[in-house]
């Protein structure tokens, strides 16, 4: 697996609904809650939440069904700090499903923008965050994204991606057996980690974005949780 993956996922059609949906946002939900996606996001994005001293405005870039937002704010809640989420999706249907999903708290939002059009700025926001969704890019658009909308973000991105490697698709393939997730999600699951970048990647295309300060670990299970500090020094 030396080489990214450049086939497309279901999930990649803006216009996919239905059943074929649904299932396959409720199995993403059910994967990033018992395979560790929430539980590192939500504390790495609370522990700047913390620092903040004032109320913290958040973006999820490519939301899918909300479960990462929504797991944030009953954490922010808990915690009685203010914040707001906008969640940001090319797919309507994602979003209405999300709408849905997080109807109980005012403070979440939602836009319907195709993030990877030539052009596409996030809104000003305190927080970037975005889960899974980063290899998407190539990595000359990543590092064009990151520099065209460092002055719109004043604390961090943060970035929950998987890491390629062969250890993880196989694992993945063979628990595949047993996971209560969709055909279309274990599919599509297979395809992002051979889309993903590796370690090695991410530190040579980050170099490259003007000089932006970040660090990045690896967390379970074959994830890359990577933090770049907007206008700051970390």
């Amino acid at each position: 697996m030396n080489t990214r993956s450049s086939e497309k996922e279901k999930l990649d059609n803006l216009n996919l609904a239905g059943g074929h949906l649904s299932g396959a946002l409720k199995s993403l939900a059910w994967v990033n809650r018992w395979f560790g996606n929430h539980r590192s996001m939500v504390k790495t994005v609370t522990r700047f939440c913390d620092r903040a001293n004032k109320p913290v405005s958040i973006i999820d870039l490519g939301c899918g069904g909300g479960d990462t937002i929504l797991a944030l704010a009953k954490q922010l809640h808990k915690k009685n700090i203010p914040f707001t989420i906008s969640g940001i999706d090319g797919n309507k249907n994602s979003l209405q499903y999300a709408q849905t999903v997080c109807a109980a708290f005012n403070e979440i939002t939602f836009i319907e923008a195709d993030i990877l059009k030539a052009g596409f700025e996030i809104p000003a926001c305190d927080i970037l965050i975005s889960s899974h969704f980063m290899y998407h890019f190539s990595e000359n658009d990543l590092v064009h994204f990151l520099n065209m909308n460092s002055a719109n973000v004043s604390t961090a991105f943060i970035f929950s991606e998987l890491e390629r490697n062969r250890l993880s698709l196989f694992l993945f393939t063979i628990s595949n057996l047993i996971l209560p997730i969709s055909d279309l999600a274990k599919k599509d699951g297979a395809l992002a980690i051979k889309r993903s970048f590796t370690k090695k990647e991410w530190l040579t295309l980050l170099q490259k974005a003007n000089n932006i300060p970040f660090k990045i670990r690896r967390v379970p299970l074959f994830r890359l949780l990577t933090i770049v500090y907007a206008n700051r020094k970390p």
